[in-house]
């Protein structure tokens, strides 16, 4: 097997960046519009706290 057939051009890792990073500002947008998703979005996300109470993730 050749190793160039596994390793993707920089041409190829361009485009799938600009796919993900298009399909994150699609969703901040559409987020921004829909108060009741967000909230939702919130109140199902992980958060992780440090001793002193501070957010980490």
């Amino acid at each position: 097997m050749n190793l160039k057939s596994i390793i993707p051009t920089g041409p190829q890792v361009a485009r799938e960046a600009l796919i993900v990073l298009g399909g994150v500002l699609i969703a901040a947008f559409i987020l921004s519009r829909f108060p009741k998703l967000q909230k939702f979005v919130s109140d199902n996300s992980l958060t992780v706290k440090d001793t002193a109470g501070n957010n980490l993730y």
